[in-house]
């Protein structure tokens, strides 16, 4: 599960490549996070950063409605987040037209 919180430059997190992310190299790496209300993505325990976002681009890319509060958006972003995607089984045009000209080959043998 992911977990989307709010960053707040208080707690010192872990990069994926096990790289301290104390909030001064946080600061250094991204410039603009505490200017601007930023979300970070992270593993259940809070330990590890997967990604940081700008909480209003995530807004838009996500179409959270702007009424809103953060707290209910960065909720709402969570929900998203974890729900899993939807596999569409069926076999495309060109893999049936692949697999017909493979057992075509198979039968010419």
């Amino acid at each position: 599960m992911i977990k989307v919180t709010k960053y707040t430059g208080e707690k010192t997190y872990m990069y994926p490549n096990s790289a301290l992310a104390a909030p001064e190299q946080v600061l250094m790496d991204y410039p603009a996070i505490l200017t601007f209300p930023h979300i970070i993505e992270t593993d259940e325990a809070e330990q590890t950063i997967y990604a940081i976002e700008n909480l209003s681009a995530a807004r838009s890319r996500y179409d959270i409605d702007p009424e809103l509060s953060e707290d209910e958006a960065i909720a709402k972003i969570q929900e998203i987040r974890n729900t899993p995607q939807e596999i569409d089984d069926t076999p495309t045009p060109q893999e049936r037209i692949a697999a017909a000209m493979e057992y075509q080959n198979l039968l010419s043998m």
